[in-house]
């Protein structure tokens, strides 16, 4: 192969890897502006590192073990398979500096932003006090008050929550017998939360099950837990009750949508869950939807929200820098940032 030809063919992969990575740059870049995503902006603050050498060289093996079947144990086949491998790791190497050198002046105010944005959360990220006067929309529906229309004082009743019995200590109006499963909460701070209310703490069998007999309750309130519906219709008596507050696959959709891939988010909401219980036998009795949200002033009020709602983001949000940037650059912006909330109720008879 002639000197200037190997050039020639250099330049055209270059020339095509450039071409794919600008469209496919633009296209990211799109959705990192819409998204407010200041992380994504902040990597052309980074020095250029090339890091994709052993990838590029598993891709050209490949790609060129397919394309020429003549002479794999030849001694030119192995010389054009290490010239076409360095081809495509320098033109990658290449194209990847180009482009960052593109998105530099391309996106120049937003890398700037983001990188003033991201010397302000490590100066902040220490710092952060508790602070609970975020403001949250109101609810459109009251679980307590649905619920208490079906309990009546000789049933047993079972609340199944993941707030260490927080929820169910401040129900009020309790049947005769009445439990809290927690599946995951230590039982003897569950029993400290319960105290002063005749609630008795419980967890999960061995085997993961609800602690009941067949047949043994007359209602069920799940409060944002997991759940098994066959499990809700063993441990229900016939024309038992089962109350579902649960949280959609829409709630925190902001933050959701940073770290989740689209085609890898299930679908839960009020039709969904609809769905499943008819499937298991349940006659669906009533059924509400609350979409919501929550405005946050500073970056605080954000993290105090944060320990409670996603306890690992908040003892750990350098790991999570996308969402304390997306909230700090649009505070600035617009003085709040917001994240949808999404909640739904069920209440469903065991036939």
């Amino acid at each position: 192969m002639a000197f200037m030809e190997l050039v020639m063919y250099l330049l055209s992969f270059i020339f095509l890897m450039l071409v794919f990575q600008i469209i496919f740059f633009e296209v990211v870049r799109s959705k990192a502006v819409k998204e407010n995503n200041y992380e994504w902006f902040n990597n052309f603050n980074r020095p250029y590192s090339y890091t994709r050498t052993g990838t590029m060289i598993f891709i050209c093996f490949i790609c060129y073990l397919f394309a020429d079947h003549s002479g794999f144990s030849t001694a030119e086949w192995f010389i054009y398979l290490l010239i076409f491998t360095a081809c495509g790791v320098i033109a990658d190497a290449v194209t990847q500096f180009i482009v960052m050198k593109y998105a530099k002046l391309r996106c120049r105010k937003w890398v700037n932003m983001a990188g003033n944005l991201d010397r302000e959360f490590e100066d902040i990220k220490n710092q952060l006090n508790v602070d609970e006067n975020y403001e949250v929309s109101l609810p459109r529906y009251d679980e307590t008050l649905i619920t208490k229309q079906y309990v009546r004082p000789e049933h047993h009743m079972s609340f199944l929550t993941v707030d260490r019995g927080v929820f169910a200590s401040k129900f009020g109006t309790y049947p005769a017998s009445t439990f809290d499963v927690e599946p995951y909460a230590d039982k003897s701070e569950v029993m400290s939360n319960l105290s002063g209310t005749p609630v008795r703490a419980v967890g999960l069998t061995e085997k993961q099950q609800m602690p009941f007999k067949d047949g043994r309750m007359d209602l069920v309130f799940d409060e944002y837990a997991n759940f098994n519906q066959n499990e809700m219709k063993r441990i229900l008596k016939p024309g038992g009750i089962l109350v579902l507050n649960q949280f959609g696959s829409d709630h925190l959709k902001e933050i959701n949508e940073m770290f989740v891939p689209t085609m890898l988010r299930g679908t839960w909401n009020v039709s969904s869950c609809r769905t499943s219980l008819e499937a298991a036998g349940f006659e669906v009795l009533e059924a509400y939807e609350d979409f919501g949200y929550i405005r946050f002033r500073n970056l605080a009020q954000l993290h105090t929200y944060l320990k409670t709602a996603i306890p690992d983001m908040a003892a750990h949000p350098e790991n999570f820098k996308p969402v304390y940037t997306k909230a700090l650059g649009e505070i600035k912006e617009k003085n709040y940032f917001q994240l949808s909330t999404y909640r739904f109720l069920v209440v469903a008879r065991r036939p």
